[in-house]
């Protein structure tokens, strides 16, 4: 088994969150990603401050990571893409740390993206990938929103957003197409209580390495044995999904339905969840706004839990390279009893 790596501090006498921060402002505007065609490596730096406005409590994530894009072939033709994304992610105080966090302050070195795929094919209609992989699951499959306050419903849905595993992929005339199995361990490789996770999705042809989107559709599924954060026992979880998104100019209109269940035997609970997002964005994607509604029902035993979120964000790119981005989340429908979640969210980012 293969744990976490942790980084302890080297440095005292001022703050690291300063140091991150120099970090981001520290290319001059215009700076292009390094290497050629072929082979691409993009620093991205970013600071994002994080505010739970319920609770009065508020804190901060710091991501350095380094993305590199490689094609691997001939000059008649490639033989296989090469994707390596690892993050050095810091929790400082952080309201709500995401689970590979091992608190509210914490710091981890993640091995975020890391394949390598291979093409069977000539004309790419069939490819083998291999690494740590993003699951291929609803609107998180088509659009690329990785480093980004606006998120989809991949995570809280699955409980799985990235794994360790192979697919066979690739992408037709009409339609795109990739199924595999994973380790169901997430983000780090695991062999205990022997997790799993079987996954796939088949749509239109779109291209996800857009932030905006583009019009077409498409049908996921999920089953898996996933192991929890805490790497002490795993629990089932089975989904299908529908997602589709089209655009009348600068205007868009997404949305995804999943329905399945937790657990299993007596303790199964039917799952029912949602998202919808109208999103304006201007040409060359320099300013964006979106609202989103997302909601779930889960119910077991004759009993029903229900939860309305909303999600109103804006994100403005104003030179090569910056990302600001804004976003404010509420719980505008919860059970009796439970107390009131509203998020505010800052984030500056650098792409080198």
């Amino acid at each position: 088994m293969i744990s976490p790596v942790r980084i302890r501090p080297f440095w005292s006498g001022f703050r690291r969150e300063w140091l991150l921060l120099a970090l981001v402002a520290a290319a001059p505007a215009g700076a292009t990603p390094w290497g050629g065609e072929r082979f691409v490596v993009t620093p991205d730096v970013s600071a994002r401050w994080v505010r739970n406005q319920t609770g009065s409590r508020q804190g901060a994530q710091y991501d350095l990571a380094l993305d590199a894009y490689a094609k691997l072939g001939t000059p008649q033709r490639d033989v296989a893409t090469v994707v390596a994304q690892v993050y050095l992610s810091r929790a400082q105080r952080h309201p709500a740390p995401p689970p590979f966090f091992d608190g509210p302050s914490d710091t981890e070195v993640l091995p975020m993206i890391n394949t390598i795929n291979l093409h069977l094919t000539e004309d790419c209609r069939l490819n083998l990938k291999v690494g740590h992989l993003e699951l291929p699951y609803g609107l998180e499959a088509t659009i690329s929103n990785a480093g980004e306050l606006r998120q989809f419903t991949l995570g809280p849905n699955t409980a799985l957003m990235v794994d360790w595993g192979a697919t066979l992929n690739g992408t037709l005339e009409r339609f795109q197409y990739e199924v595999g199995v994973g380790r169901g361990s997430g983000m780090f490789y695991a062999d205990n209580f022997d997790p799993y996770s079987l996954f796939g999705r088949i749509g239109s042809p779109v291209d996800t390495e857009t932030y905006g989107g583009v019009t077409g559709w498409g049908f996921s599924v999920f089953r898996a044995k996933v192991l929890n954060p805490a790497r002490t026992g795993v629990h089932l979880r089975q989904r299908v999904a529908l997602d589709g998104q089209i655009y009348f100019g600068p205007l868009g209109l997404l949305g995804e339905l999943s329905t399945g269940s937790n657990g299993e035997g007596a303790g199964r609970a039917r799952v029912l969840n949602g998202l919808a997002e109208a999103n304006l964005t201007s040409r060359r994607e320099i300013v964006s706004g979106y609202v989103q509604l997302v909601g779930e029902r889960t119910s077991a035993g004759g009993r029903g839990v229900r939860t309305w979120t909303q999600v109103v964000g804006v994100r403005w790119t104003p030179a090569p390279g910056w990302i600001l981005s804004a976003q404010r989340d509420e719980r505008i429908w919860r059970q009796p009893g439970t107390p009131p979640q509203v998020f505010l969210n800052l984030q500056v980012r650098r792409r080198l």
